[in-house]
């Protein structure tokens, strides 16, 4: 067992917090209880605490005898008849600078409440004493009602409420007004911005139509040279005009005309002129081109020469680059890639020279009607296919060559192996 002396229990120096119920309790009468409620009511609202009213009295210098944390508890929680006039005095003085205008209302209606827990009026105090609500007056006290300067101050005190929330209001519908307009404004703006641009629109699509429609006759035109082109047909023209210097020729016409192949077939050199013009319209190069159509660029340089001939997606790719017309480049491929007038030539002679192996002997008349007899009764169905001429195979063979599915090595071997059966 310890000997220790054991410490006595120390009270708590901070005053507890009563409650509502403990103070009606306490209080001597209804009328002490709500106005010692009151009191603490202003407290709590307008400074936040008991400890507020110590802190805010000793800056201001308002003087109490003694008074600290617990004296004013016990004042605002043990007095039967409430809280004495001078603590009333200091809670008010200790009041916030915003209620300066409700303090003489404030005194009032708490010297109303005193009145009405004593009996009888502060001493020393001669101010208005307003009267609580739904007490009666007081006999024999003739400044318990309600004073004149009490109602003249909640009266112009609604004034000033009702002329603050009618400014309120009459801003607020100012500034949506005021938004009203500049949005009605900004949406006329946009309006005209909006029909101007249309027409704007209108006219680059009208103009980009025209250059469009140029350009195709341009190539047309290029094209119809091209295929019906000699000397007899070329003049001098009346005036010879100066060349325009390099920096002042964005684009360089004739610079890809001038290499095409002239040994390739007219339908190739047409297709390969219809592409210069629009390469030379756009203003790039073959490599550029090539790029841009996922091609190699000698592929593309033998395109615009003649020498070689695109397959139909090469011609969508260079086409979609380019922006010339899809269906005169198609038609212009479909026409190249049919038999030019050198290979008309060579199909006849091929044709002609093309020789089928001779037939079988002509069975002579054989007595009997014997069904298993073939020189009476021949098969119907011939046991093996009938060899493919050499003029088909060969046109099976360019048509490979040129959708580029045998290079150049392959097709000459397969031409020469295909000739030597001749």
């Amino acid at each position: 067992m310890s000997t220790a002396a054991h410490r006595p229990t120390t009270r708590n120096a901070r005053p507890y917090i009563v409650d509502e119920a403990t103070i009606r309790h306490r209080s001597a009468s209804p009328d002490a209880a709500e106005y010692t409620l009151y009191i603490r009511s202003l407290i709590e609202d307008y400074l936040g605490g008991q400890s507020q009213v110590i802190r805010i009295a000793r800056e201001r210098g308002l003087a109490f005898p003694g008074l600290n944390r617990q004296k004013l508890s016990e004042q605002l929680s043990r007095y039967r008849n409430g809280p004495t006039w001078q603590i009333v005095e200091l809670i008010i003085g200790c009041l916030p600078d915003r209620c300066a205008s409700e303090l003489s209302g404030m005194r009032a209606l708490a010297a109303g409440w005193y009145q009405c827990a004593r009996g009888r009026l502060p001493e020393g105090y001669t101010g208005p004493v307003s009267r609580p609500q739904g007490k009666s007056e007081l006999r024999n006290v003739p400044d318990s009602g309600p004073t004149i300067p009490a109602l003249q101050y909640k009266i112009a005190r609604l004034q000033d409420r009702i002329r603050q929330d009618t400014d309120r209001y009459l801003d607020t519908l100012r500034r949506v007004e005021n938004s009203r307009k500049n949005e009605a404004r900004r949406a006329n703006q946009l309006e005209r911005q909006f029909h101007q641009t249309r027409e704007e629109l209108l006219t680059a699509r009208t103009v980009a139509a025209q250059v469009a429609t140029i350009r195709e006759e341009h190539a047309r035109q290029c094209v119809k040279l091209e295929l019906i082109a000699a000397p007899s047909l070329r003049a001098l023209p009346v005036v010879n005009l100066p060349a325009l210097p390099d920096n002042r020729r964005r684009i360089r016409f004739g610079h890809l005309v001038a290499t095409i192949d002239p040994q390739a077939p007219p339908t190739w050199r047409a297709l390969a002129r219809y592409l210069c013009v629009y390469t030379e319209f756009a203003g790039v190069s073959p490599t550029e081109l090539a790029a841009r159509a996922h091609m190699p660029t000698t592929m593309v340089m033998d395109v615009l020469a003649g020498r070689l001939l695109p397959t139909t997606t090469q011609v969508t790719g260079m086409t979609t680059v380019l922006g010339c017309v899809p269906e005169t480049a198609e038609h212009l491929a479909a026409a190249a890639g049919g038999i030019s007038a050198l290979d008309e030539s060579f199909w006849l002679i091929a044709a002609a020279v093309d020789a089928r192996p001779p037939g079988p002997p002509a069975a002579e008349p054989v007595v009997g009607t014997d069904p298993d007899n073939r020189a009476t009764n021949p098969y119907a169905v011939p046991t093996t296919p009938a060899a493919a001429s050499i003029t088909n195979r060969l046109q099976v063979l360019v048509d490979l060559h040129q959708h580029q599915l045998i290079d150049d090595e392959e097709y000459t071997r397969l031409r020469a192996r295909i000739l030597g059966e001749l």
